[in-house]
């Protein structure tokens, strides 16, 4: 069976393509602390249920931290991110839920009694690099 370079143009467009979303976390003051990242892309589970999220963690180092995460189908996605502070591997709140470790979320988005909403911290991942800037307080 011979292909012909017309099935190539045709099935082209068809080519799952993926993009890498590159965060650039700037955590100053949490260098040796265990940052866990949840990159989320359905809207009811940001940001608290990352079941279904990308989930990644790296180990800060200075006071800016770098971390890439490849492979991401385009689309619309939001970003939390919280410092384990303590290193007991969750994120650690008070007796009405609000974080006693620190905690950001992409585009800077803040919640107005209760967690940011994700149109909020929502931003786009084409098929090249995206990339964004997290600052942890």
């Amino acid at each position: 069976m011979r292909i012909t370079p017309l099935f190539f143009a045709l099935a082209l467009p068809f080519a799952a393509q993926a993009g890498e979303l590159k965060l650039l976390i700037n955590n100053s003051g949490l260098s040796g602390k265990t940052l866990f990242v949840a990159v989320h892309s359905i809207a009811a589970d940001f940001p608290m249920k990352d079941d279904k999220a990308i989930k990644s963690a790296v180990i800060a180092t200075g006071d800016k931290t770098e971390l890439s995460i490849p492979n991401i189908v385009p689309g619309e996605y939001a970003v939390a991110v919280f410092a384990d502070v303590n290193g007991n591997g969750k994120l650690d709140s008070n007796f009405i839920g609000m974080p006693k470790e620190p905690v950001a979320v992409s585009r800077d988005a803040k919640g107005r009694f209760g967690p940011p909403k994700f149109a909020d911290a929502a931003f786009k991942v084409g098929d090249g690099v995206t990339t964004q800037t997290i600052n942890i307080k």
